[in-house]
């Protein structure tokens, strides 16, 4: 038998531990506060276009013939639930690529059949003086089934020509005007790009093309695409890579490019990762200041490019972590906040476009090898059907560990001219309630659908998310994703690791109509 004094530490351990669960209880279910203000009369900060968001495949991915199958249906599928948008067919083997109507099997450097155009020929030829610049051929074939790909499922192409094959410090236009002739034989509607992060050949290829010989380049295609009948396309240019503290070349590069080519094209690209692959923690992926390294590039390349601000700037290529991505972690939940976090950051400084490296291929990709959608492909789905193209403006007074960006509702979710969509990001392990203020969200008749992405068990590194406690699995066609609908009261809240979508009705503002 247990003696009363032990009777006693028993029940004071029994005690302590209930009022401790009871705390953790109600600080989870009560959560911590936030702040959220909209008001009505605001002005709209940016207008997009609906392929804002878009995708890319890394060129890589096409030296293997068969390794992607443009025409399989659920490959279709997936990428059509993405549409409207841009395909960017880029990286850096885009550099390596030559186009040959024909299917050349045989060719090599030893040898190029007969059946070889000379555009094909003098391109290998000049590939194969150099040991460290190895070609592969992408034939009329493979290019029509991409083509194709894209008018089926309503995505625009952006491909990139080879910028190393040169004669001297001249870009060399033979091989471009053989896949534009053929391009345009057969109809295809394409935009398009001349070189990958030139500021970064010589590091890659032992190659230097400085940024007033790229102008120059850019200026001969320019002339070459409006005399082969594409004078309708995009020119986008130069993307070079994002601007870093220790690396001064990088923001100089595209100054001084502006600075000759700005006629010659007509978007100002770059590209933008925040992490190395081989180096990236979890932790990183959900660290604030990781977030923050956007925002202060962004306005850097803002500020050193205003005098050309009459050209629409894009993201042409950016995922999380460079190098292919970090396994388990660039094409896992982990990376999740940051896409949505990029999308926001992008649509409030109208950045018009930003394509997501990649749709398929690498670890950062939205689809895996077996086509099950990975979680950043279900958040870019949602974020498809809920945001409309009205950036709008958004207070919200809260930790750095959530996030949130305002635009008014896609009109194709719903006629409610007055809808306005709200999306944020939780990083931490708490609950967090936002309470609603501003002059634009009052009134009894205000109705919320709630969309809630999360992690089953708070496992940050899943490759399955819930919405709204659901698990979600891909099925033909595309299952509906059905949100919680909540009447107006004071307040929306978010689970720990969470991403939501908040689409409002019936509030006060004029702007979306």
């Amino acid at each position: 038998m247990l003696s009363n004094k032990r009777l006693v530490t028993l029940n004071a351990i029994g005690i302590c531990c209930n009022i401790a669960l009871l705390v953790i209880f109600v600080k989870y279910k009560s959560g911590e506060k936030c702040y959220i203000t909209i008001n009505e009369h605001q002005e709209v900060m940016s207008v997009l276009p609906d392929d804002f968001l878009s995708i890319g495949i890394d060129a890589s991915e096409l030296q293997n013939y068969n390794r992607i199958d443009f025409s399989k249906p659920r490959f279709r599928e997936l990428a059509a639930a993405l549409a409207p948008a841009k395909l960017r067919l880029g990286g850096t083997m885009s550099d390596r690529l030559i186009f040959s109507r024909d299917d050349t099997p045989l060719i090599s450097c030893k040898n190029c059949p007969l059946n070889a155009s000379k555009s094909v020929c003098h391109a290998v030829k000049k590939f194969c003086r150099h040991k460290f610049l190895p070609f592969f051929i992408l034939s009329g074939r493979k290019w029509s089934e991409i083509n194709d790909f894209c008018n089926v499922t309503g995505i625009k192409l952006l491909f990139p020509f080879n910028l190393l094959l040169r004669d001297g410090n001249e870009w060399n236009n033979h091989n471009a005007v053989e896949l534009l002739e053929y391009s345009m034989q057969k109809g295809y509607k394409i935009d398009w790009q001349l070189g990958n992060e030139p500021n970064s050949l010589h590091h890659v290829f032992n190659v230097t093309i400085t940024p007033q010989m790229l102008a120059q380049d850019f200026k001969k295609l320019r002339k070459t695409l409006d005399h082969h009948g594409y004078h309708k396309s995009l020119l986008v240019g130069p993307d070079t890579t994002r601007p870093q503290p220790n690396c001064h070349t990088c923001l100089t590069y595209m100054i001084e490019f502006l600075g000759n080519g700005s006629n010659y094209i007509n978007v100002r690209s770059w590209h933008q990762y925040y992490l190395n692959s081989k180096t990236a923690k979890l932790e990183d992926f959900w660290n604030p200041k990781t977030f923050n390294l956007l925002n202060e590039q962004i306005i850097t390349m803002k500020n050193y490019t205003r005098n050309y601000i009459q050209i629409p700037m894009w993201l042409s290529e950016t995922s999380s972590s460079y190098g292919g991505g970090a396994p388990g972690l660039s094409n896992s939940y982990a990376g999740t906040p940051l896409w949505i976090d990029k999308l926001g950051l992008c649509a409030k400084y109208n950045i018009t476009t930003v394509i997501r490296q990649s749709f398929f291929g690498g670890n950062y990709s939205l689809v895996d090898e077996q086509l099950e959608p990975l979680p950043d492909w279900w958040v870019s789905v949602l974020y498809k059907k809920l945001v409309g193209n009205k950036v709008l403006h958004i207070d919200c007074k809260c930790s750095p560990l959530q996030r949130m960006y305002a635009h008014c509702a896609n009109r194709k979710y719903t006629n409610d001219t007055s809808a306005i969509t709200i999306y944020a990001i939780n990083l931490e392990m708490d609950k967090i309630r936002f309470f609603l203020n501003g002059t634009a969200i009052h009134g009894n008749d205000l109705n919320i659908d709630e969309y809630i992405i999360s992690a089953p068990s708070n496992n940050r590194i899943t490759k399955t998310v819930l919405l709204n406690s659901w698990p979600l699995y891909y099925e033909h066609p595309l299952p509906d994703l059905e949100p919680r609908h909540l009447k107006y009261g004071h307040h929306v809240s978010m689970p720990p690791y969470s991403i939501a979508f908040w689409v409002i009705k019936n509030t006060s503002l004029k702007v979306c109509k």
